[in-house]
């Protein structure tokens, strides 16, 4: 499941990113009342130290994509393990902080955004599960 979550994200935002670097891309949403994706898109939040956050996401769910690999899974390399954490956690902080941005600082909502949100949110909910689940003492009875 994470890795099928991660990589609508990956898609998502790469295909946001296609939209800020070209021309030729349009940007499939509304662009006027609440829902105005390309308010949200060109707003001074979607950037982060100079780079589109867009471009950020790519290579957040090309990482996450990797940590969460079976073969990741199945590691036993408690760095990996803290790693896919490390990784999730990240991406919720920066999640909450761009629906901050959203509500409170650009008053639109991209509907985009919004996906790429909700998986990031899927990937946490899943990483935090199966950690749960695997440090969970089992009774051998």
């Amino acid at each position: 499941m994470t890795v099928a979550t991660a990589g609508i994200g990956l898609a998502v935002s790469g295909y946001l990113t296609a939209v800020h670097y070209t021309t030729t891309v349009t940007l499939a949403c509304s662009a006027t009342g609440t829902i105005n994706c390309e308010k949200v898109t060109s707003s001074p939040q979607s950037e982060l130290a100079g780079v589109p956050v867009a471009v950020w996401g790519v290579g957040y769910f090309a990482v996450a994509i990797a940590l969460c690999l079976p073969g990741a899974w199945a590691s036993r390399s408690r760095w990996v393990r803290y790693a896919r954490v490390a990784t999730v956690v990240t991406g919720i902080l920066m999640v909450l902080r761009l629906i901050y941005a959203e509500l409170f600082q650009i008053d639109a909502i991209c509907l985009w955004c919004t996906a790429v949100h909700v998986a990031t949110f899927a990937m946490f909910g899943a990483v935090v599960v199966a950690n749960a689940l695997a440090t969970t003492p089992r009774s051998h009875g």
